[in-house]
């Protein structure tokens, strides 16, 4: 939202000038546009629990089911490695990835509410298909309506939240996004807990229940109103006056109104904003906010171990009931870094978040590599002391990311893009998360089952990376007015060389010190989100009915099977390819955005995932398990692609990266309660798996509503030319009807934002690349490939492996779990206060130490035909758990935040859904490959996700200036000082000479 000031017009000048006061309008709202983070958490939760039951992959992957049964020493890790399985589940995120692009279209020109509406109605019809799913096709078809749902919600969320929340707690706002994420992971392993019991039909419900979060964001979306930047954007004014009043609190917002004003005008002249995204003057939020924050989410591996969970907790000998058990534990963990991050996110800032949880992260990742190559895979379950160690440190690492790149890969880049390409930006955010989501989900089982332990390294090696991304390119967003985020760049160290004289010429503001700050510590705020698939996928009933291989090999523990046990082809396709699907739909998410505004990609979102849902809890077989994944992807694609920027339009900049991080917060809420319906429904025989998977429709029914519900965003308002209404909803969410200033510079986002006609092709301007490198690009990828997603997705797949039994596997989940929330709250609480980068880098070192832990263990203890000690498993416990921690506070969140702010209103949502789609993309590559290279590579994955965290840490150490307190319409100009972009984007005026100063 616009958060900028002039100080006697002049949009950039006007962010003193800004008042709003806590209403329960504004709560209200925030609460119901994060809701789109339910949808994406609950399917991360339930789909990897329904993968893993028996009835399930009886039903759908019968050679899975008999390989899960069995234990030999080369199927250790790979006994799910399954492309059909795989494309199951990344179907959704390539789905996602496709729908955010759309819904960056109507999320522009119908306002946010539009596409968290439309988001919300397709991830209900996916959890309708998957609920009712007979075969693979119909799977797959439902798995595409998810996807279509959270390519929806994605893209229109996060900017929601952004542009209603005030700049002082954004960072918490948007944060609620992540929470939501993480409560619906949570729901969903407790539905697959549950309806794993529930025999044959289980995992019905567990795809079914999808369809609840889809109806709540639905009524939602059609109950709030659309946020002010999106009302003045479509020109209704004196409507958009009336939300940022109403949400302020104060009838006095006629700075901020102003800037909203001023950056609808400019957001008009975009007639691209795809196009525009490429621009010089965008290229430090294109970089960070659409391509490197989503990617790097994804590549922090935290998803993939969220989704493949129960499957990863199985292959480590903790068995059905312990696999999903493990999940409550790590879901747990994300929901309680959720909620840290979203209390201290706006206090300390995204970069300590980032930066902090990164070390941490890197530590679990290197930790559990040693502990797996020292004692996993030679055919004997793991000590019990061995095993709960892991179930540690896999918490510790999920609490790190749930309060860094968890709920702060939301948040920062919804914050960071000016009004005139925020949906376009956040369709590419969207599309680059589910493009890596999808890349990571399609090749995490493939991958661990053939790099074994040395994927966690791998993860670790990312983790390094991306924290140094965010430590040298990601300026301080918080307290900054969203409209206002883009003049972080013009005194950022590297990108001020790219874009300073680009914004001299073209209009622009250069931001100051002083300017920056003035608006002194955050507020702290909480809010909600959710997820489900890793617990189900470890459940006996799933696998004997979809995947027998798979269940046979599951049950056989013989030396060779230790890693590789769940390694099956069909059985990872069954996961990734929702992120495939996600990663398709986030393109067609970023024009509904755009277009129709962030509701419409959200409740497009919903419809779409709570479809998938359903097909995947009626699933007779494969295909029909695999399409109502795709339905799911597709829903995912456009929420991911829409709430990110819903959540940082909507919010404040100074707690802009509080307000982003309710996405994250969500997720981990999700994938909380997605473990623990797992914990119940993997009870439930034979059909517990189903009642896991169908419940997915409960978020899509929640954020159906919600998108139905909630007012579209100010900016996407005013970028549609609603003047009025842009205003109205800008101070109904401020609060004060003084939001001139902020109403300004929207409507002179909006007027630029109009100059672009193909914002996809802006994107590659030359004053774009630092946005689209570390937002659209690496962001979204190094996200996945911190190795955080992968553990969590197969965390009750893990611990089983390790021997802790099917209950014991479920409660690591849980773990992991809170740990995630915990450090989502973390990050909230602090991310606009210290920063995105201190996060990042901070957290990077911790997920670096912990990959390395886990790797020295796992290669001492683990893999010789033997239960982990006690001891040595308790010590893992705490490792993962630190982990999830770092991850949780630091990549998880700030993978949505960073790319849903670095990108200007004209490139917003074509932006954004290229972070959905690099996200997805890498999202499917680690589920895909995880397995496979944990069967192979053994405790020496973790040794690589170790050195990909080192080099996630070095690139945003160097190349990501911080965004925090930045308004989000001036973030672009950060990249204009920053030490290394500066020199990319200072000359790149001539490209849009538009903007004046």
């Amino acid at each position: 939202m616009a958060g900028g000031g002039v100080e006697s017009g002049g949009r950039g000048k006007r962010a003193h000038l800004y008042e709003h006061r806590f209403t329960h309008y504004f709560a209200f709202t925030c609460i119901v546009g994060a809701l789109g983070g339910s949808l994406f958490g609950y399917d991360l939760g339930v789909s990897g629990g329904v993968t893993s039951m028996d009835d399930f992959l009886k039903e759908f992957f019968p050679d899975v089911f008999r390989r899960k049964q069995e234990h030999l020493n080369e199927t250790d890790y790979c006994k799910y490695d399954n492309q059909v399985l795989t494309l199951f589940t990344s179907s959704l995120y390539i789905s996602a990835l496709v729908m955010t692009f759309f819904a960056s279209y109507l999320t522009r020109k119908k306002g946010r509410k539009a596409s968290i509406i439309v988001g919300a109605i397709s991830f209900l019809a996916g959890a309708i298909l998957n609920a009712l799913a007979k075969n693979i096709p119909m799977l797959i078809i439902g798995r595409v309506f998810l996807g279509g749902g959270i390519g929806f919600g994605n893209q229109a969320v996060p900017l929601y939240l952004s542009e209603m929340a005030p700049a002082k707690n954004r960072g918490a706002v948007n944060q609620l996004f992540q929470f939501t994420t993480c409560a619906g992971i949570l729901v969903a392993n407790l539905v697959n807990y549950f309806t794993n019991k529930i025999h044959p039909h289980g995992w019905r419900i567990s795809l079914g229940l999808a369809g609840v979060p889809a109806i709540l964001m639905l009524l939602g979306g059609i109950l709030c109103a659309e946020t002010p930047n999106s009302l003045v954007e479509q020109g209704k004014l004196d409507e958009a006056r009336k939300v940022l009043e109403r949400v302020r609190g104060t009838k006095n917002v006629d700075a901020e109104f102003e800037d909203l004003k001023e950056a609808s005008e400019e957001a008009r002249t975009v007639t691209s904003p795809f196009r525009t995204l490429l621009k010089r003057k965008y290229r430090p939020q294109l970089i960070i906010g659409a391509l490197g924050i989503p990617a790097f989410q994804q590549l922090t591996g935290n998803n993939s171990i969220l989704f493949y969970a129960p499957v990863i907790f199985q292959s480590l000998g903790f068995g059905a009931n312990a696999a999903l058990f493990s999940s409550f534990i790590t879901n747990g963990a994300l929901l309680v870094a959720t909620v840290i991050s979203m209390f201290l996110v706006d206090k300390f800032g995204r970069r300590k978040f980032f930066l902090e949880a990164g070390f941490e992260m890197i530590c679990c990742m290197i930790i559990t590599a040693v502990v797996l190559a020292l004692e996993f895979g030679h055919g004997k379950e793991l000590g019990k002391g061995i095993s709960a160690f892991l179930v540690v440190v896999i918490f510790l690492f999920v609490l790190a990311y749930g309060r860094s790149w968890g709920p702060l890969g939301w948040l920062v880049p919804s914050e960071l893009f000016p009004l005139e390409i925020r949906s376009a930006a956040q369709s590419i955010v969207v599309c680059v998360n589910m493009i890596f989501t999808a890349l990571v989900a399609q090749l995490f089982l493939m991958s661990l089952c053939h790099l074994k332990y040395g994927i966690f390294l791998l993860f670790a090696g990312l983790i390094i990376f991306m924290s140094c991304f965010v430590f040298f390119l990601l300026p301080e967003t918080k307290k900054v007015p969203i409209e206002e985020v883009y003049l972080l760049f013009e005194n950022h160290w590297f990108w001020k060389n790219i874009v300073t004289d680009q914004y001299q010429k073209a209009g622009k503001p250069v931001a100051t010190e002083e300017h920056l700050w003035m608006q002194g510590l955050l507020r702290e705020l909480i809010f909600m989100n959710t997820r489900l698939l890793g617990g189900v996928t470890s459940m006996d009933d799933f696998l004997i009915e979809f995947f027998p291989k798979v269940y046979e090999r599951k049950h056989a523990h013989l030396q060779e099977t230790d890693y590789c046990k769940y390694d099956d082809q069909m059985l990872t396709l069954f996961t990734s390819s929702l992120y495939f699907a996600a990663l398709v739909s986030t393109f067609g998410a970023s024009s509904i955005s755009k277009n129709k505004g962030r509701r419409a990609s959200i409740i497009a979102g919903s419809v779409s995932f709570f479809i998938g849902a359903v097909l995947n809890a009626a699933a007779q077989n494969i295909a029909m398990l695999i399409i109502g994944r795709v339905l799911l992807g597709i829903g995912i694609g456009f929420g991911n692609q829409a709430v990110p920027l819903y959540l940082s339009e909507m919010s404040p900049a100074k707690v802009r990266g509080a307000v982003n991080q309710l996405f994250q917060l969500t997720t981990c809420l999700g994938i909380l309660v997605a473990n623990l319906v797992n914990y119940g429904t993997e009870k439930i025989h034979p059909w517990g798996w189903r009642l896991s998977l169908g419940l997915a429709t409960v978020p899509a029914t929640i954020m159906f509503f919600g998108g139905l519900l909630c007012p579209e965003t100010p900016n996407s308002l005013v970028e549609q030319g609603k003047l009025d209404e842009g205003r109205q909803v800008l101070e109904r969410i401020r609060g004060t009807p003084n939001v001139d200033a902020e109403f300004e510079d929207l409507v002179e986002a909006s007027k630029e934002a109009k100059t672009i006609k193909n914002p996809f092709q802006n994107l590659f301007l030359r004053r774009n690349r630092p946005q689209l490198i570390i937002g659209a690009l690496a962001i979204p990828a190094f996200q996945q490939l911190t190795g955080n997603n992968s553990i969590l997705f197969y965390a009750p797949v893990i611990f089983q492996t390790l021997g802790f039994g099917a209950g014991a596997a479920l409660y690591s989940s849980v773990i992991t779990s809170v740990a995630l929330v915990l450090a989502t709250l973390i990050s909230m609480f602090y991310v606009d206060k210290f920063g995105r980068r201190a996060f990042f880098l901070e957290a990077g070192a911790e997920m670096f130490c912990c990959m390395v832990a886990t790797a020295i263990v796992l290669a001492l203890e683990f893999g010789k035909g033997k239960e982990l000690s006690f001891g040595v498993g308790i010590f893992l416990v705490i490792v993962i758990f630190l982990f999830v921690l770092a991850y949780g506070r630091s990549w998880g969140p700030l993978g949505w935040l960073v790319p849903s702010e670095l990108f200007p209103l004209e490139i917003r949502s074509a932006a954004q859904s290229v972070v959905v789609c690099v996200n997805m993309i890498f999202t499917a590559i680690v589920a895909q490959f995880f397995l496979v290279s944990l069967c192979h590579l053994k405790y020496g994955i973790f040794l690589l996700f170790a050195s990909l965290i080192f080099l996630m840490s070095c690139f945003v150490f160097f190349l990501l200036p911080e965004t925090k307190q930045v308004p989000i319409e001036e973030i672009y100009l950060l990249f204009e000082n920053h030490w290394f972009w500066k020199k990319i984007v200072t000359n790149s005026n001539q490209e849009n000479s538009h903007r004046h100063v």
